[in-house]
């Protein structure tokens, strides 16, 4: 496997973004009204008055004072101020553009939450993997994409658009902003699963180099002990098995399409971007996958992946190269070969019948891909 992307987001578009989401409160929560109260006439077929228009009618609202009190010192007090907000959020009674503010500044202050964990991680090659540390950097990237995707729903909302923007005539620029900082936090938990997938393929090649010397001897015993001190250090046994670490990345990959899915993004967007870099790793670890475990005539699982790696479909066909296309069928192909020699080895009709569905499944798989590449 080769590894020549990389997902950067700059500390100063964390900042840049953390920002932009306190915009729209600021300028909600900081308007007064000036000279009288304003007039609290709700136009028909309304249920209730934007904030900007009549914001005294809201601000004695105890979830809105509270809010605001905790909206000053939300870097002190981060775990209360995310409760008052998501408290203000799901007040219905509440207006919708005061809730899409409080939305969008929640979600501001996870991705700086996320941020900060993505900055004190670090993962090393040539060192154990750090289960719990990672877990909490995607648990929190996790919890600000989820809260940008539903502040960018909430702020995007037609009808609540055609109703503030009178009153704040840059709320467009406020949606794309929220837009912005969303593809942000994706590239944030992107750039996180592809270290894991990373981290898991190289250990596996220490892994396979220590197998080939077990079953064959074919690795030489300077590189069998390269591999089992580079395991060591990793914090692996020696007797680790190169498909259970292929598997998390193969895993990881899978996760990570899922998570590159954003609503209204076509191809050339930069989650789809995101989204075709997985699709193409995920072909070329199942690719991995299927030869490990034809390595040790595990050939049902060999060929459930080469079919898998077969069936991948890249979304932007040029981030899938010639080279990785190619490597893919050669190792159909000879996942194919040896579903050839466990038929002419069959001892039992049942056996005989499994090598050749085998063989025709691993067939068909290939013509599709064939087909597909023509296209590409």
């Amino acid at each position: 496997l080769k590894w020549p992307i990389q997902t950067q987001v700059s500390s100063r578009n964390w900042a840049a973004i953390f920002v932009i989401g306190m915009i729209g409160a600021a300028r909600l929560l900081r308007r007064t009204p000036r000279g009288t109260w304003p007039s609290l006439f709700v136009q028909p077929g309304r249920c209730f008055a934007t904030y900007a228009e009549h914001p005294a009618r809201w601000q004695s609202d105890p979830c809105v004072q509270m809010y605001g009190q905790l909206l000053a010192v939300r870097d002190a007090q981060e775990e209360a101020f995310l409760v008052a907000a998501e408290t203000l959020r799901t007040q219905v009674d509440l207006p919708r553009d005061l809730r899409a503010s409080a939305s969008r500044t929640r979600a501001s202050v996870l991705f700086k939450k996320a941020a900060t964990s993505f900055q004190a991680l670090h993962i090393s090659l040539e060192e154990p993997w750090p289960e719990a540390a990672f877990e909490e950097a995607l648990g929190h990237a996790a919890a600000a994409a989820e809260a940008y995707a539903q502040a960018l729903k909430e702020t995007g909302d037609p009808a609540l658009i055609k109703e503030v923007e009178p009153h704040v005539p840059d709320w467009p620029k406020v949606l794309a902003h929220v837009s912005a900082a969303h593809t942000e936090v994706l590239k944030l938990r992107a750039e996180l699963r592809f270290r894991q997938i990373r981290w898991h393929s190289r250990q596996a090649e220490h892994a396979r180099v220590l197998g080939e010397r077990a079953r064959k001897g074919k690795a030489s015993a300077d590189d069998a002990s390269i591999a089992a001190e580079a395991l060591e250090k990793a914090g692996l046994p020696m007797t680790t098995e190169e498909q259970n670490l292929l598997a998390v990345s193969a895993d990881a990959c899978e996760k990570l399409v899922g998570e590159c899915i954003r609503d209204g993004d076509g191809t050339g967007s930069e989650t789809s971007l995101l989204r075709s870099r997985a699709e193409a790793y995920r072909a070329l670890v199942l690719k991995d996958l299927a030869i490990a475990h034809a390595l040790v005539h595990e050939l049902e699982a060999a060929v459930g992946h080469a079919v898998a790696a077969l069936d991948m479909r890249v979304e932007d066909s040029i981030l899938y190269t010639t080279e990785a296309a190619e490597q893919v069928r050669a190792a159909a192909e000879g996942v194919f070969v040896l579903c050839g020699h466990e038929l002419r080895a069959a001892d039992t009709q049942l056996r005989g019948e499994q090598a050749s569905f085998w063989a025709a499944k691993i067939a068909t798989a290939m013509a599709k891909f064939d087909h597909y590449r023509k296209e590409c």
